[in-house]
């Protein structure tokens, strides 16, 4: 075994994104601060998965990895459905029909836009914590 080079596997990803690798020769963990960037930055964080990332790995070690973190291609437009739906809600209730809490000039132009990225997603990715009726249950009580 050659000891410069450490191998990485992927073992999932942290409450703040980060990716967490674990060392097939030593065990130990190691977060990627970058988040997952193309160029993983690693820190050693504790041997614990929830632990902070404190130290960098040695400059003098050739990293491989097993598996390497990939962002899911949709997360953003999950992340802006998500949040356009969360602004249909506070609109219905605490935001008293105010449009001004929409993302969107009129409740319309908001529903449109869901419609439009809903339907943007491949069958097999559509979310499944927003349906279409739902959007157009929304559409009827804003419109």
């Amino acid at each position: 075994m050659d000891n410069n080079i450490r191998t990485m596997e992927l073992i999932g990803v942290d409450e703040w994104s980060r990716p967490v690798y674990k060392c097939i020769e030593t065990g130990q963990l190691w977060k990627d601060i970058t988040c997952g960037g193309s160029r993983p930055d690693l820190y050693s964080c504790q041997n614990n998965f929830d632990g902070e990332p404190d130290c960098p790995i040695k400059n003098d070690l050739e990293i491989h990895f097993k598996t390497k973190y990939q962002e899911e291609p949709n997360s953003f437009k999950y992340a802006m459905l998500d949040r356009m739906k969360g602004q249909c809600d506070y609109y219905l209730s605490y935001g008293n029909r105010n449009k001004k809490h929409l993302a969107c000039d009129t409740e319309q132009e908001h529903i449109d836009a869901m419609k439009r990225r809903w339907n943007s997603f491949p069958d097999d990715k559509k979310p499944e914590w927003l349906t279409y009726e739902q959007i157009l249950d929304y559409e009827k009580a804003m419109i």
